[in-house]
């Protein structure tokens, strides 16, 4: 809510300022996404196959469930202000 009130206070418009948020922390979670993506195949060899195939069975149900997070958040949010609410 700070950062309505600090976009509100800089002229930017509630429908904008909405834009603005929802686009700030669907990157936020896109960038997680990413990095957790990168964990793909990396489990540890020592541990052997199973463990392995586990391991990217993770790593593909949590970027999965993140993909899913900014799709949900930004319908949620689009077109709507906080003032709105």
């Amino acid at each position: 809510m700070k950062v309505f009130a600090l976009l509100e206070a800089q002229g930017v418009p509630a429908s904008e300022a909405d834009d603005l948020v929802a686009a700030l922390e669907a990157g936020a979670v896109a960038g997680a996404q990413c990095e957790v993506v990168e964990l793909g195949g990396m489990a540890p060899a020592s541990r052997g196959s199973l463990f392995s195939d586990g391991w990217d069975d993770g790593v593909t149900a949590v970027s999965e469930a993140l993909v899913g997070i900014v799709d949900r958040e930004w319908s949620r949010r689009g077109g709507r202000s906080a003032g709105g609410r």
